[in-house]
């Protein structure tokens, strides 16, 4: 199935995990190694991440500083045949945002418009909505209409002001432990 990995990954000179904050593609570096191992990754989780606002933008609560380190604690738990990527969605043309949900078989990300995407991902997909406050839980209502499979959790995190937006700083281990947990409920650890 994952033919698809994308270009950034199979580019032989993209061997570092650096993300900026305006490209769309974060790779753990274990799973960069696997996939030079010659891996052959059956189930993809992207993790919708949002770093920086777009320009005029003022609303808060929603930036994730810490998108690569969740990415990376989450691929060094995940069986090896498994491709976990981080994806600022909002930095692709809409074609490419369909196309990476097409080939998406769980999307976790924070509570947020960008979730919506996930209207795209095969019917056996997951959505998992990460809520960092008390907001009303979007996924859960697409689920309905899509038939898609759908979890929900507040998962412990921190707020800081930075350059005068506020991040969540998301726990690692708490993050973790719940993607997996549906994880496991739906048979990815096999």
């Amino acid at each position: 199935m994952l033919d698809l990995i994308d270009k950034y990954l199979e580019m032989p000179n993209y061997i570092d995990s650096f993300i900026s904050d305006n490209e769309a593609f974060y790779y753990p570096k274990l799973i960069i190694d696997r996939k030079n191992s010659g891996v052959k990754f059956i189930k993809c989780v992207t993790i919708q991440w949002r770093k920086v606002w777009p320009k005029n933008r003022t609303e808060q609560n929603r930036l994730m500083q810490n998108g690569p380190e969740l990415a990376d604690k989450l691929a060094s738990v995940v069986p090896e045949n498994i491709l976990v990527r981080l994806v600022n969605t909002a930095n692709l043309p809409m074609t490419q945002q369909i196309s990476l949900m097409k080939k998406t078989d769980y999307l976790v990300g924070i509570h947020g418009a960008g979730l919506t995407l996930g209207i795209f991902m095969p019917l056996s997909s997951i959505y998992h909505e990460i809520l960092p406050k008390d907001h009303w839980n979007l996924v859960q209502f697409m689920s309905m209409m899509t038939g898609h499979n759908s979890y929900f959790d507040i998962v412990k995190g921190e707020y800081n002001k930075i350059d005068g937006y506020e991040y969540i700083f998301l726990d690692e281990n708490d993050f973790v432990e719940k993607v997996t947990k549906h994880m496991k409920e739906n048979n990815y650890f096999q």
